[in-house]
This record gives C-alpha cells, structure tokens and sequence, in this order.
C-alpha cells in the first residue's frame, strides 16, 4: 500500500460544507479525504450538508486509479441530499472530469475562477470561507 499523498481543510456549517484541497492526491489521499469528509458530516444530522464550496486553487489532480472512488464517492453524498458544489479555481482539465463524473448524479456543480466571483454571486458564504481559511491544512498521515 501506499502512503497517501495530498493535503486539506475542510468547516461545515449546515447546510453547507467548506473544503480546500492542495497538491496532488494518489488513491489512498483521496480516501483519506472522503473518510474524514463522512467523519466530519456524521457530527451533524443526517442529509444536513445540501451545499459545498471546493477551492481547488492550489490542487493539482489526482491519480487515475482515484477516479472511480470519487465517482462512487459522488454517487453517495448524492444519495445523502447534496444538491450543489461550487468549484473554485478549477483548472480546464479538472472541470472536464468534476461534470463527467456528476452527470449521473441529480447535484448541481458550478464553477468559479475566483473565491471573489463565487462571492460575488454569493455573498453569504463570505464569513464560512473566512473560518475555512484560517484551519491549517490536513494530512492523512
């Protein structure tokens, strides 16, 4: 097994879930992530979280082998009453893949340049993504 590579943040305020992401994510960082996203999550009330916010400025992808967990991943926080994620600094090649892999799904994903055109359109999310900012980021290991 490998040493799971990648690192992040993440704040949920019900309805909405904050997270950031940084650097490059093998298979085992992705599922390190997921894990302590439904760790985080089961603090709250089931189907709580209807709203995330992704900062993927300073991501820089994942590995292939990781594609299918995410999928699986998406299908079920689906399942679980997410019905937006708004994307920011997503690269052109990670856009591609986000909309392929929620197609099959009914959550809405959107996209942003910047954290100021996601605030912007919605202001409300200021004070969240400043709480999210302040968190050091996270390493599975």
């Amino acid at each position: 097994m490998f040493i799971a590579h990648g690192l992040w943040r993440v704040c949920m305020h019900p309805p909405y879930a904050y997270m950031s992401m940084k650097g490059a994510f093998n298979k085992e960082g992705v599922v390190a992530f997921q894990n302590d996203l439904m760790a985080t999550a089961s603090q709250f009330a089931p189907q709580s979280i209807a709203e995330a916010v992704v900062d993927l400025t300073e991501f820089e992808m994942s590995t292939a082998d990781s594609i299918e967990d995410t999928r699986q991943y998406f299908v079920g926080v689906t399942q679980r009453g997410l019905k937006k994620v708004n994307y920011v600094g997503a690269n052109a090649l990670a856009r591609h893949m986000l909309a392929q892999l929620w197609q099959d799904t009914t959550t809405e994903a959107c996209f942003y340049e910047s954290m100021d055109e996601l605030l912007s359109k919605q202001p409300h999310h200021q004070e969240n993504i400043e709480q999210l900012v302040k968190i050091r980021f996270k390493h599975p290991n």
